[in-house]
């Protein structure tokens, strides 16, 4: 029964007694008479049915007698009681006295923090059986944040749990079945995370299980939030360790040169695109090929080499050729490969020239020099890294020219036109001086270099044969003992270029001035001789070209200075014909050909007739080709803003443009180059403009025979 109906009733019968005896006294007239409550018998208890943990709730205790009498004067009793609560519960006061009691009721305060079952008891002083018992439920209090429970590390794409617990403020776990529907999920770290089912965290009884993935190597902590009551929690920090291995990265220079090491960046990747990171101890190593017609060296790397996921070696290729090198797992399929690796020759080592089968004394005929480097691949760049080749013979006779300039090389090839003065079995061998020649040209050089008449018909029909390399000697041979007999010979083939078609962009050399000296009885019978032939024809080899040049009673040229001084040997009249030239010759008066040799060779003007570019990694050289090196060129530098760009201002003098177009190039340091002749100036000025396109770059100007180079780098 509750506690509260027993003292209605209680009531209700002492006022029915009441009630009684005034009815009985007012019939007897007897006295009035007071009834008290009897001695103390049991307690009653008014608490709730629950409590919300961490929270205080009281608990009203009264004092009856046997007869359900409430004890108003409990007070006075003196008797004294033990409170007792279970669990963590505590009680104020735990020692109730009778002076607590106030018209026969008193007051406890119970608190608990945690969620749990706790019974109260209230025992007399020296007793040990309670008085009264009453149990009580304590349960969660307002959700306040939550646990999460998760791996230390994991393995990149695998799943994993994470256990969540929703907790409150005393860490009593809430079990609130709206926990849940606010949920959202954040991450920090370098990695992240994502739903493995993809689904909302389910929670029962306060507990839910999370499935995640993370791709990414690297730390994480994740974290959930209740969007309605702003609760949160986190993990601890979960280490994303790298998956096994699925592919290799790599990365080498787009260019190299044969034989010479260069450097390739290994990355080993999981599936993930995550770098490998404990490769030098999960992996079996690597076996390096290459997709050219050589391998590459070495072509294996062992595992030891990586330092986290990478292994940074220097490898080399002989091969000239464009090539990409691919790394592959030793016993297994994973493998990766470079971009393309353009692979240059080495620097000249030696060459190889071939000749026709035949050819005709005092003739010439064409010859093919090839460059190579020490792995055999032609030297294409001979032209810009070679120096003089100069050319010999097995034989006794004379071959000229003697030497071939780089320029001549067009991708490590020159064709050569030759004349040799002996009708013998014999070969030509090549071999590169040992340094670049400081830009003049010797006469013999410069005569070389104006012969342009044509070898006969039938040896360019000939088939070129590659001579045994082991007969080839060294291309300086010696000199002929008679140097009368040389001196002749440069004077006829000086006379043969004069009959022949000149080529005005070989001309270099400004004519020496002319030499008086007086004729000799044999030179005057010479002359004699020569005028009673045609003006058309060709000139004896043995005659003296002073003696041709004053048939036409015009000035003679006089070759330079230093030969000039020489004498010439005895001639004897020539009693046959003399041949005609031959058919493509042009047929002219030797004596205009000469003047036009004359006038062409007064010309000082460097020919700017070419722009090409060399880029490799970290520099670019931009080449600048310059014909008829004569004299002194002089060039300076400037930098100047035209069209809201930055320039390089090459200054040239005295030059002469004859490139027709702008030269545009597909470069990391330099755009467009302008050239363009300076009339104002009245200098034979030239201004070449350079494009610049990185800020800050630094240059180089050299000059290297006929050319200048140009080299631009990063600072």
């Amino acid at each position: 029964m509750v506690p509260g109906k027993k003292a209605s009733e209680k009531y209700y019968v002492l006022l029915i007694a009441s009630v009684f005896m005034l009815c009985l006294c007012s019939l007897v007239f007897a006295g009035t008479v007071v009834i008290k409550p009897g001695q103390f018998d049991h307690f009653t208890l008014q608490m709730p049915d629950k409590a919300m943990a961490g929270e205080n709730f009281v608990v009203k205790v009264s004092a009856y007698d046997a007869s359900k009498n409430l004890i108003t004067n409990f007070s006075e009793t003196g008797k004294e009681f033990r409170v007792d609560v279970s669990g963590s519960a505590t009680a104020q006061p735990s020692v109730m006295g009778a002076s607590l009691f106030s018209g026969g009721l008193a007051s406890i305060v119970i608190n608990d923090k945690k969620a749990e079952k706790i019974t109260l008891s209230i025992i007399e002083a020296g007793g040990s059986v309670p008085v009264i018992t009453r149990e009580l439920m304590v349960v969660p209090n307002r959700l306040d944040h939550f646990v999460l429970q998760s791996p230390v590390s994991v393995t990149a794409g695998t799943s994993f749990d994470v256990k969540v617990v929703a907790k409150d403020i005393f860490e009593n776990t809430v079990q609130d079945y709206d926990i849940g529907k606010n949920i959202k999920l954040m991450t920090t770290g370098t990695s992240s995370v994502r739903m493995h089912s993809g689904e909302a965290i389910d929670f029962k009884n306060g507990l839910a299980s999370a499935v995640l993935v993370s791709e990414k190597v690297g730390d994480l902590v994740i974290e959930l939030q209740d969007t309605a009551s702003g609760s949160r929690g986190k993990t601890q920090n979960i280490q994303i360790n790298p998956s096994s291995l699925a592919y290799f990265k790599l990365q080498a220079p787009k260019a190299a040169v044969a034989g010479e090491p260069f450097e390739l960046l290994l990355s080993a990747y999981d599936m993930h695109d995550n770098v490998v990171t404990n490769y030098a101890s999960t992996g079996s190593g690597i076996r390096l090929s290459a997709t050219g017609t050589t391998k590459v060296e070495p072509s294996t790397i062992n595992p030891s080499e990586f330092k986290n996921g990478q292994a940074l070696v220097k490898v080399a290729y002989e091969k000239a050729e464009e090539i990409q090198i691919v790394a592959r797992e030793l016993n297994r399929e994973q493998s990766g490969r470079t971009s393309d690796i353009f692979v240059t020759n080495a620097i000249p080592d030696h060459f190889i020239v071939v000749t026709p089968d035949t050819a005709v004394s005092g003739q010439k005929f064409r010859i093919r020099v090839e460059a190579y480097d020490r792995f055999n691949n032609i030297a294409r760049n001979f032209n810009l890294t070679g120096f003089d080749v100069m050319l010999g013979t097995s034989g006794n006779g004379s071959l000229s020219p003697s030497k071939i300039a780089p320029p001549d090389f067009t991708n490590g090839i020159a064709v050569a036109e030759v004349m040799y003065d002996r009708a013998e079995s014999f070969q030509i061998s090549a071999r590169m001086a040992s340094d670049r020649s400081a830009g003049k040209i010797s006469v013999s050089a410069q005569e070389i270099k104006r012969e342009v008449s044509r070898a006969p018909a039938a040896a360019d029909k000939k088939e070129f044969k590659k001579p045994d390399e082991t007969a080839l000697k060294t291309a300086t041979e010696k000199k002929m003992k008679d140097p009368e007999k040389v001196k002749q010979k440069k004077e006829v083939r000086t006379e043969k270029r004069n009959l022949s078609k000149p080529e005005p962009k070989k001309q270099e050399v400004r004519p020496a001035k002319e030499v008086k000296k007086p004729e000799s009885k044999k030179e005057t019978a010479l002359k004699t001789e020569v005028k009673k032939e045609e003006p058309k024809k060709e000139a004896s080899k043995k005659e003296s070209p002073k003696a041709a040049d004053r048939e036409t009673g015009k000035k003679p040229i006089e070759p330079q200075q230093h030969i000039a001084k020489k004498e010439l040997p005895p001639v004897k009249p020539v009693e046959k014909k003399i041949e005609k030239l031959p058919a493509d010759e042009p047929k002219k008066p030797v004596m205009e050909l000469a003047r036009k040799e004359e006038k062409k060779s007064d010309k000082s003007q460097y020919n700017i007739s070419k722009v090409s570019i060399i880029e490799a990694k970290s520099k670019a050289m931009l080449v600048i080709n310059i014909t008829n090196p004569n004299g002194n060129l002089d060039y300076g530098d400037e930098i100047e803003s035209k069209f809201g760009r930055e320039w390089l201002k090459l200054k040239v003098k005295p030059a002469i443009n004859s490139t027709e177009k702008a030269f545009k190039f597909k470069s990391a340091y330099i755009g467009e180059v302008l050239i363009e002749e300076d009339k104002t100036s009245g200098q034979n000025l030239v201004n070449i403009y350079i494009e610049l396109l990185p800020s800050g770059i630094t240059y180089d100007i050299a000059r290297i025979k006929n050319t200048l180079v140009v080299t631009f780098a990063n600072p």
